[in-house]
């Protein structure tokens, strides 16, 4: 209806020249509009025509007057001026002005092609990079009406281009405009010398979603001749073809199993894009391709049987297996192939054999043949995933997901598999794990050992982190799938009319019409009561939601949010819903019906409330912090109540006699963090805190409240009120009182009270590290930040000083204000960030390594044992670790390789250490690589190190590393017996 509207205003409203320019619409063959199949393909979100003008909604006499009664002349006049108004502000970057100026312009004159295009680029250059610019293609779009032999035919290229950024939602459009242009000549100036190879990968994805065979051959037949008519482009041009639009014919021929012709291409790619990493994958293609060729005419020629001969070897392996003879086996399995080339069984055998003896290579390779040979073979796939699984540290899990998923298509009663598909697709596919683990545990039996492994893994999966109520529609209800289908478009269109236009109103509508037909469905008062609540409507949000749990009773998101609700002004009925969503399984509400019963004063009920969460939700729930901190407090209460009033009292004379000590004597943070690297994480923590809540957000506008009074600006006695208020809990108004000193200390009002209450959680640190710091007096960071928030104490009292004294107070408070400003929002700021950074960053190089090498071959165990000087080789990077974790990481491997090389190495013992950067080519990110080398003969393989070998300490390395989303492997290394590397991302270095 809307956009009937929109369209009949343009008509009525258009000029003359407009209209007439306007193209008169044509018929298409099947009898209807131009733009009908677009419309009927893809469900725009936004429309580009919403913000061209549209008629009142009444029905009166002047309905359709022009707006705001200008001639065309004027319209004109002012059309030309805000167009030139949008170049400007684009020239001087204001590019919300610019596309005011441009929305204005459409106003003026409907449908200028101009005015399009400038908004088209306008917006797309403020899409985010990588996400598409809708509203950018849809105003281009309608440069086919406006504009069509003008620049419509300029702008389809850049159409296109846009289009590729919307991942499948213009593909059916996208590939009509790249044809479009394909049909030009190549020598046309504007046409994409690529156009071609976007066409042929637009026809390439329709294959992949073709419906039947015949389509998706007819498809890839199209796209390969695209493929060909852009390589006769490029030799014409006297161009070489792109390495994408090469992969994608390889891959193509490939599918049309035409395996000579696929190796010819592949070979082109990696001779035209030497080191690439598609030219690598095309020779890596191109070997296994030649492979096929020779295992295709192999099993002509031999028609799939082993020789009696060769079937002989092969039992005398199988039995030198059993016996543990793997030499005497793979002497046999060998004798096999060399009888028989074409012995399936043989070469997976001789994998196995390899994989035993550690020789991955080569096993890989064998049990790539054997599945290649029999594709039915579930031991050859399952054996190659495993090994792909275990012995590559995760660099080819996808290859690892692909064998053992043809392992349980072929074997779908080895329910196990499901574990291990979960384990690794966890890393990359959380929804593929999840239902990997699910099917296991409705195959499996209920005795299996693994069920609990797989319950735990489907329980972290399915914990996604509780935001914070939102004031609109985060989400559509998620049992839409078992709602009547009206039921269901209503609420997603006012879920839309929400998310994408944040129109409440419209939303509120739409669902009190699905109440009035769906009166028995809870979802529609829950839906209705979120869209009520983000209006401000408290009072219609708790009807609703009360209505909900009449037709449905055991809702626990309903009780919990309703319990919330009530807290403040209704506690009472409060607890009831927050006790029921406790009982339905809510920790929130638990937590919440804790600290309520706890300020209900119902000491008892309240704590074992809390221990019940304690016990329930873990470090990652919103509440654990705090529930930690009320078990503190009820803990210390409990503990007054039984001490007595006797014990209270020397509290009392006790706590302020502490505190008069600790400010005579102590240490600076410096100090502390000089004496007991262990408080780096804490310290860190406290300061990021402080940086970010006190000083970024609370004390950086100190100096401007400063100017303001200086120059006596009018609101400058208002805003130095806020500042009072803010920092000390002060009365903004002049007349309201002071708060009495009482259960509200200082400390409990204002960003002062919350900055002192950090410099306590500094204190707790010292002192729990035996040292008592003295951020008052001695650390010259905090003395300073405490001396400027005590300058500005009674600045509360300006606005009731008398007005003879005004003036000079105002001066006064002005050059306090100017110089706390300095001192907290500047530069305590930068010194915090300063020690906050040295603190977590840790630059590792060669002298690190031998320091920590020479602390443990300094321990009495290796005090008899002749060590050589360690090879210590890189530059090293840094990186994001606290220091006393980096050492206890690499003491524990280090102290792991000397007892190992002591016991089963060469003397003298010797260690080699590598510091290597690393770069991923897909990611981009670049890691340490700590690769501490050693001669020892001892086997230590990653299945060991995942299994933690508590016994040498590696428990503690593992559960380290993974805080730092660091990694430890064992890897060959060529001169030594085996490298144990670790691996840390990089710090990017500042400028």
């Amino acid at each position: 209806m809307r956009l009937g509207a929109c369209l009949f205003a343009h008509v009525l409203f258009a000029s003359p020249a407009l209209a007439a320019a306007a193209p008169t619409p044509t018929v298409s063959k099947a009898g209807k509009k131009p733009g009908k199949a677009e419309e009927s393909s893809i469900k725009p979100v936004y429309d580009p025509l919403a913000e061209l003008p549209l008629p009142p909604e009444d029905d009166s006499a002047g309905a359709f007057e022009e707006p705001g009664g200008l001639t065309p002349e004027q319209r004109m006049e002012q059309f030309d001026v805000s167009m030139s108004r949008a170049a400007r502000f684009e020239r001087e970057g204001r590019p919300d002005d610019a596309l005011r100026e441009y929305n204005n312009a459409l106003k003026l004159q409907p449908g200028d092609p101009g005015a399009l295009r400038g908004r088209a680029y306008l917006r797309a250059r403020r899409a985010r990079e990588n996400t598409c610019p809708r509203r950018a293609i849809d105003d281009l779009k309608l440069l086919r009406t406006y504009d069509p032999r003008g620049l419509w035919l300029a702008e389809r290229r850049t159409l296109v281009e846009w289009m590729g950024r919307c991942e499948e939602r213009y593909d059916d459009e996208r590939l009509n405009l790249a044809l479009e242009i394909a049909e030009q000549d190549p020598r046309t100036e504007g046409r994409p010398p690529e156009i071609r190879y976007t066409v042929a990968s637009l026809l390439s994805r329709q294959a992949e979603k073709a419906a039947s065979t015949r389509e998706r051959d007819s498809q890839r037949e199209a796209a390969l001749k695209q493929l060909d008519l852009y390589r006769r482009e490029c030799v014409a041009g006297g161009r070489k073809p792109g390495a994408d639009a090469l992969r994608l014919q390889a891959d193509l021929l490939l599918e049309q199993n035409d395996l000579e012709g696929a190796i010819a291409i592949n070979e082109e790619l990696s001779a035209a894009y030497p080191g690439t990493p598609l030219a690598k994958r095309a020779k890596e293609q191109v070997d296994d391709l030649r492979l096929q060729v020779e295992l295709n005419k192999l099993e002509k020629e031999q028609g799939g049987r082993p020789s009696e001969l060769a079937e002989q070897s092969y039992r005398r392996a199988l039995a030198s297996m059993r016996a543990g003879d793997l030499d005497a086996a793979e002497r046999e399995l060998l004798a096999a192939i060399e009888n028989s080339p074409w012995y399936p069984k043989a070469h997976y055998t001789l994998g196995v054999i390899y994989a035993r003896k550690g020789r991955i290579p080569k096993a890989v390779d064998q049990l790539k043949l054997a599945v290649r040979m029999d594709r039915f073979d579930y031991e050859a796939h399952m054996a190659l995933g495993l090994v792909y699984k275990k012995q590559f540290a995760g660099a080819e899990d996808v290859r690892a997901i692909e064998h053992l998923e043809k392992a349980l298509l072929l074997r779908p009663d080895l329910h196990h598999l499901h574990i291990l598909l979960g384990e690794l697709n966890a890393r990359t596919n959380r929804e593929a794990a999840r239902r990997h683990y699910e099917r296991f545990l409705r195959t499996a039996p209920d005795d299996d050992p693994d069920r609990a492994q797989a319950e735990r893994a489907l329980k972290d999966l399915t914990q996604e982190v509780s935001p914070e109520e939102p004031l609109y529609l985060n989400e559509p209800p998620d049992n839409l799938q078992r709602l009547d289908p009206s039921l269901q478009r209503m609420i997603n269109e006012a879920y839309l009319r929400v998310s994408e236009e944040g129109d409440l109103n419209q939303a509120e509508k739409i669902l009190q019409r699905a109440r009035e037909r769906f009166r028995s469905e809870p979802v529609v008062y829950n839906e209705l009561a979120k869209v009520v609540y983000a209006q401000g409507r408290i009072g219609d949000a708790r009807q609703f939601w009360e209505q909900s749990l009449a037709l449905a009773e055991e809702q626990m998101e309903v009780h919990e949010r309703l319990g919330i609700l009530l807290e403040r002004d209704l506690p009472a009925q409060s607890t009831v819903h927050l006790r029921r969503a406790a009982e339905l399984g809510s920790a929130t509400a638990r937590f919440r019906l804790a600290k309520r019963l706890w300020d209900d004063y119902h000491l008892i009920e309240a704590s074992e409330q809390l221990d019940q969460f304690l016990r329930e939700a873990d470090e990652y729930n919103l509440h654990w912090d705090a529930a930690h901190r009320l078990r503190d407090r009820m803990d210390a209460t409990f503990l007054r109540i039984y001490l007595g009033a006797g014990a209270l009292a020397f509290l009392l004379v006790a706590i302020p006699a502490w505190q008069v000590y600790r400010r005579l004597r102590g240490a600076s943070l410096a100090q502390m963090l000089e004496r007991a690297p262990k408080s780096f994480p804490e310290v860190a923590r406290i300061l990021s805190l402080i940086r970010h809540e006190i000083l970024k957000h609370n004390t950086s506008f100190l100096s401007d409240v400063g100017r303001a009074l200086e120059m006596d600006e009018p609101d400058a006695e208002a805003r130095t009120a806020v500042v009072a208020a803010r920092l000390f809990g002060a009365p903004r108004d002049r007349d309201e009182a002071t708060p009495a000193p009482g259960r509200r200390s200082l400390r409990e009002r204002g960003i002062h009270g919350r900055f002192l209450g950090y410099v306590d959680e500094l204190q707790k640190v010292g002192r729990s590290h035996n040292i008592n710091l003295n951020l008052y007096r001695k650390d010259p960071i905090f003395s300073a930040m405490i001396a400027a928030f005590e300058d500005l104490r009674g600045l509360e009292g300006l606005q009731r000083a008398p007005s003879r004294e005004r003036h000079a107070l105002k001066l006064e408070w002005a050059r306090r204000l100017s110089r706390s400003g300095h001192v907290l929002g500047r530069k305590a700021f930068e010194e915090l960030s300063g020690v906050i950074r040295s603190l977590c960053i840790v630059a590792v190089d060669p002298a690190t390594i031998r320091e920590i090498f020479a602390q443990v071959v300094a321990e009495p165990q290796f005090a008899k044992v002749q060590i050589a000087e360690p090879q210590i080789g890189g530059e090293g990077a840094k990186i994001r670790v606290f220091h006393t974790d980096l050492e206890d990481i690499v003491t524990n491997v280090l102290r792991n390789s000397l007892q190992s090389s002591v016991l089963y190495g060469p003397k003298p013992i010797a260690l080699g250490i590598d510091l290597v950067t690393e770069m991923d080519e897909i990611t981009g990110l670049s890691t340490l690589a700590i690769r501490i080398k050693d001669r020892s003969t001892e086997q230590l393989s990653n299945e060991m190190l995942r299994g933690r070998y508590v016994e040498r300490g590696m428990g503690i390395t593992a559960d380290l590393l993974s805080r730092y989303d660091g990694s430890i492997a064992v890897e060959p290394e060529r001169g030594w017996q085996k490298a144990v590397v670790l691996r840390f991302f990089t710090v990017e270095e500042g400028p």
